[in-house]
């Protein structure tokens, strides 16, 4: 039923500047033993802050076009067979975005969370290449709109924006329904690759206290060099 639906022209919108949480950009992601993606994923979660301006926009540029999931989704339940209405009693609406909750305490901890997900091998159903297989992955760009042809292992941490296309779903068996946002590309604003975490990826954030100076470092190591060096004087 969705199929008819997936004909239109799909919305695509960039979204704001986000960190990025497990993100499965530089090689699909074929899931575990209990939970299987045979054809491949890449996925990327963009975390901002609920109370951020520009997870406010990013909410209410969405929120129309979820409306009109919404709108869709109940259209397709009034089509459905009076005993399967009867059962599912009325469509199931899923958010766009998910709250981040501290493990803990249980409480939000001020973050959401945007997962964009893109397929990333299929079989042609129609045409001259009915029955073959294809494969796709996300486009990525630098911070300077370059396209990257060979991706580096890209970390959680790293902060950049997220191109999407838009798509209503609805699920007949459940009354599941809501807006798709498929990945279409990327831009790596700043990297966080192996070997390098940062201080958010980690969990921790500015607090009162001692703050780090790279030229204290260097005055304790010249101080540390020249002390060395007196006890050497002093051998001969």
């Amino acid at each position: 039923m969705a199929q008819d639906n997936q004909r239109k022209k799909l919305t695509q919108i960039t979204t704001p500047l986000g960190v990025f949480r497990f993100p499965k950009l530089s090689d699909p992601d074929y899931g575990t033993e209990k939970f299987k993606k045979p054809d491949g994923e890449y996925s990327v979660q963009l975390v901002m802050k609920q109370d951020s301006l520009v997870a406010r926009q990013l909410i209410e540029t969405l929120n129309p076009h979820y409306q009109e999931a919404l709108a869709f989704a109940k259209e397709e339940f009034d089509k459905l067979p009076v005993g399967t209405r009867k059962k599912l009693k009325d469509i199931q609406p899923n958010p766009f975005y998910t709250t981040v909750y501290d493990k803990e305490t249980e409480e939000p901890t001020g973050d959401i969370i945007f997962k964009a997900t893109m397929k990333a091998s299929g079989v042609f159903k129609k045409g001259p290449k009915e029955g073959e297989r294809w494969h796709r992955k996300p486009v990525i760009f630098d911070a300077k709109g370059n396209r990257m042809h060979r991706v580096p292992s890209i970390w959680g941490g790293t902060e950049g924006k997220i191109a999407v296309e838009l798509t209503p779903y609805f699920v007949a068996g459940t009354g599941a329904c809501g807006l798709k946002l498929s990945l279409a590309g990327v831009q790596i604003i700043k990297l966080v690759t192996a070997n390098e975490r940062s201080a958010s990826s980690l969990g921790f954030g500015a607090e009162e206290g001692y703050e780090y100076d790279a030229s204290d470092v260097a005055e304790a190591d010249e101080a540390k060099d020249e002390a060395a060096a007196d006890v050497g004087e002093g051998n001969f």
